[in-house]
């Protein structure tokens, strides 16, 4: 009986590297595990596993086993912390989820950085995808937003993302790979179970090809984004100057395409703020109808016109009258 496994997509996955693998101990991060391992040889790789104990649950000790037997078993080298263990002091947003993420993000990084290693393997796979994309919908996402998670992005790599949770419940139970499942998964406290336990479930019941046909228009939605990506890049490629950019250029560019210009450059800047709709029509207001030449926009950065052209720039300490 062949293995009831996709192939692994090793097109994102750069040979002869080091790479961390996000461990959790549940059923996605084992089969990640296993597959990477599988290829290790073929594609001269070196990994490390990771996982970050949060100490939220008392159970949390079970994962920190799996992944150990897991690694012993693989013959792969395990860096286990504790969220205590790691400096790290983020700001409380009220989502105890987000502060995971972060924390778990922050431990990889680190670890990435020390063993100079050349991706972090996440075990994102097509169900996640479609959460996210339910998740990001009800938040009111964007275009980008909607496209849901990248293959890869930045250090972070997710060769997985287009198998399903069968396929990687399926391989583990055929090999008798154990793994451990969170308790909080079945939990309605957090939206992601919601969506998880009723809202795709329920999808699937009503259209048996749910799941391809979000798929397909995922990756129609992907296209498109990049299309404006590369769109608005030449637009800023062609016309951005020493002064910046031509106000009147700007202002005669559709809404969508202001917005995603306004948006590369804040993220060219690394400015740490998520810009919101009114943000943008804000700037907009003030290139088209104010007679000043600063506006800020944020807690050390503001929009400057020159003759004719404006752009983004630091406030220095005596501008804060602003």
């Amino acid at each position: 009986m062949p293995d009831p496994i996709p192939p692994l997509q090793t097109s994102i996955i750069q040979p002869s590297s080091t790479i961390i693998v996000g461990l959790s101990g549940g059923p996605d991060s084992i089969y990640l595990l296993y597959q990477l391992h599988a290829v290790r040889q073929q594609l001269n790789l070196t990994i490390i596993a990771a996982h970050l104990n949060h100490e939220w649950q008392e159970s949390a000790i079970l994962a920190v086993q799996v992944c150990q037997a897991t690694c012993d078993t693989l013959h792969i080298p395990l860096v286990i912390k504790t969220i205590s263990q790691l400096q790290f002091q983020p700001k409380w947003n009220g989502s105890q989820e987000e502060i995971g993420r972060l924390a778990r993000r922050y431990f990889f990084e680190s670890l990435a950085q020390k063993y100079q290693a050349r991706a972090i393997a996440l075990a994102h796979h097509q169900q996640d995808q479609q959460e996210t994309f339910f998740i990001r919908l009800l938040r009111g996402a964007s275009l980008t937003g909607l496209t849901g998670i990248k293959k890869i992005d930045g250090l972070y790599i997710r060769p997985i993302l287009h198998t399903t949770k069968k396929e990687i419940v399926n391989y583990l139970h055929h090999k008798n790979i154990g793994y451990y499942t969170d308790p909080t998964n079945t939990s309605d406290l957090y939206l992601r179970n919601k969506i998880r336990n009723h809202v795709i479930p329920t999808l699937q019941a009503t259209d048996d090809r749910f799941d391809q046909k979000l798929t397909c228009a995922m990756d129609h939605l992907a296209l498109v984004d990049d299309f404006l990506e590369q769109h608005v890049q030449e637009i800023i490629n062609t016309n951005q100057t020493q002064l910046g950019i031509d106000v009147a250029l700007f202002l005669s560019l559709h809404t969508i395409i202001q917005q995603r210009i306004l948006l590369n450059l804040i993220i060219k800047e690394q400015i740490r703020f998520t810009p919101s709709q009114n943000l943008f029509k804000e700037i907009v207001r003030f290139l088209e109808k104010s007679s000043k030449t600063t506006h800020v926009i944020h807690d050390s950065w503001m929009i400057t016109k020159r003759k004719g052209f404006f752009a983004l720039e630091k406030i220095k300490k005596f501008d804060k009258t602003l």
